[in-house]
């Protein structure tokens, strides 16, 4: 039996103690390879679409390699691509909800109250530069410019690629600022 009179308290070593470090990311490389799956995901779950989580996955990695300094504490940088990935979240709901909020405006509007505004001079000659434009030139700009749609979305309208999609919105802005120097002066 032990008496109570025979137990020491031994207090540990400092010596002894395990060195606590801290996991360090030392380039954008790691952080890349260690968060996008992480990001990718956290945005899919609040858009639910992967196209669009794909888009602003790499929106919050983008302003992260702007302003993130390394080498970083692997808590720390992870803490900063969520604050990111919601501030960027935020942005594209604003985006979203305030085109959906436009576009409900416009339908409201009476009939007549656009007339106006399309009488001026650069509006007629716009539209007589796009009606000189090939089909397919007309349709690219008429999508990214006059209806706002991604590159994205204007691929999927015309059934091309996205790269022919930009292609094509290159060459379609070439021929019209030629026509407008041949044409339109």
């Amino acid at each position: 039996m032990v008496a109570l009179t025979d137990l020491h308290v031994v207090a540990p070593d400092p010596d002894d103690r395990p060195e606590t470090t801290t996991a360090v990311y030392p380039d954008w490389e790691s952080v890349y390879q260690d968060n996008v799956v992480g990001i990718y995901q956290l945005v899919y779950r609040k858009v639910g679409n992967a196209a669009d989580a794909e888009d602003l996955a790499e929106e919050v990695l983008m302003h992260t390699l702007k302003t993130l300094r390394l080498p970083a504490p692997v808590h720390n940088v992870r803490a900063y691509l969520v604050k990111t990935a919601r501030t960027v979240l935020a942005d594209h709901w604003r985006r979203h909800y305030a085109a959906r909020d436009a576009a409900i405006e416009l339908q409201q509007l009476p009939d007549g109250a656009l007339s106006n505004t399309r009488n001026s001079d650069a509006s007629e000659r716009a539209e007589r530069l796009l009606s000189l434009l090939p089909d397919q030139f007309r349709r690219v700009l008429e999508l990214r410019f006059l209806r706002g749609y991604s590159v994205r979305e204007a691929a999927n309208e015309l059934g091309v690629t996205e790269s022919n999609a930009r292609v094509l919105q290159f060459r379609a802005l070439r021929k019209a600022a030629e026509l407008e120097l041949e044409v339109l002066r």
